[in-house]
């Protein structure tokens, strides 16, 4: 029994074990290459196996490893070599002959192509080029523009363009207007030449030059009435009339019609309706007389550079103004002037020379 517990006690004591000294090396040789004692490393593996053995030497004594290089495989190609006996040494051109041969070259395919293109053009000609027209520049604005008034057959109080002054004359009397001036006038290039007879002739006086001056002209029958003004006092309205010379026989080439507002209207309202029911009769006039205008922002029927017509309203007061003219008649005055001036003989000033007439 007593050997029982002593059994039983043992199972329960714990059981102490010594733990004993093991010698495992830490590297592969007995003594670690480390501290004083460690030997240098004369090179270092960098590459797998796997690869080309590359090494690095870490001794300056010694010579660098190489990589070797792998064998060469077998190529599918075979190389073929001449003997040394048969080879043939390569020629080479020079730059000169080389660009010779290809200014030849070029210069030959330039003229096959040209022979080329003559036999395709002989076998399919061009068509002629179509003829090129010069623009003419328009002589009118009727030219430029179309079909304009013709403003001969307008009038300003039954008074048109072309007529003589005694035409002018009676139809104002007709319209109610009466003459308050008429003015004479000389063609100016003969004005001139009969100043320079007068004073040749010791004429100074200034009425007495005038007279001289007239009296040639009346002589010569180039003295023309050039201006007849007409008024009408009751409604304010007045007419000039330019006439031409006896070379273009003396007729009316300007017409000129002038309406005054009333002055006296200030700017009430009153008075501003005034003006402008003033305005719009004005306007209404013109344009169930003479049509619309051909030139809608100046207001002018006709070329202006040949036979034209204007309107206008301006001024506080709203004058209105009608102009009617014909160039035409009056560039045959300046032709006429143009053409005698050659018969107008004036005396020369200058006798250090004979004159050919005393020759």
């Amino acid at each position: 029994m007593k050997t029982l517990y002593i059994g039983i006690l043992c199972l329960f004591l714990p059981v102490v074990t010594l733990a004993q000294e093991t010698s495992i090396p830490l590297f592969e040789d007995d003594v670690p290459n480390l501290g004083r004692e460690a030997k240098p490393l004369k090179e270092i593996h960098l590459t797998p196996q796997a690869l080309p053995d590359v090494r690095v030497s870490l001794d300056d004594s010694a010579k660098p490893i190489r990589p070797q290089p792998k064998p060469a495989l077998p190529s599918k190609t075979k190389e073929i070599r001449l003997p040394q006996e048969n080879a043939q040494p390569v020629r080479r051109l020079s730059a000169e002959k080389a660009a010779e041969m290809d200014a030849k070259l070029s210069a030959e395919i330039r003229r096959y192509q040209e022979e080329r293109a003559k036999a395709e053009q002989k076998k399919n000609p061009p068509p002629p080029p179509p003829k090129k027209e010069t623009p003419q520049m328009p002589k009118s604005l009727e030219e430029l523009f179309g079909q304009m008034h013709d403003v001969h057959g307008f009038d300003i109080a039954g008074i048109a363009l072309g007529m003589t002054p005694d035409e002018v004359a009676e139809v104002a009397r007709e319209q109610g207007y009466a003459i308050t001036r008429i003015e004479h006038g000389i063609p100016l290039h003969r004005t001139s030449f009969y100043e320079h007879n007068c004073r040749a002739a010791q004429v100074r006086r200034t009425r007495d030059l005038q007279n001289c001056i007239i009296d040639q002209a009346r002589n010569d029958e180039v003295y023309y009435i050039s201006s007849v003004t007409l008024a009408k006092p009751e409604t304010a309205e007045y007419i000039q009339v330019l006439f031409s010379t006896f070379a273009t026989d003396n007729v009316a080439y300007k017409i000129y019609y002038e309406n005054e507002g009333d002055n006296s209207l200030n700017f009430t309202r009153k008075n501003l309706a005034k003006k402008i029911r003033r305005r719009d009769a004005f306007w209404k006039m013109v344009f169930d007389t003479y049509g619309y205008p051909d030139d809608k922002e100046a207001f002018v029927w006709g070329d202006q550079e040949r036979a034209y017509m204007k309107a206008r309203m301006q001024g506080a007061n709203y004058n209105a103004y009608l102009i009617l003219e014909d160039k035409e008649i009056l560039d045959g005055d300046y032709k006429d002037a143009d053409e005698q001036k050659d018969d107008l003989h004036f005396r020369n000033p200058f006798t250090f020379a004979p004159r050919e007439e005393d020759e």
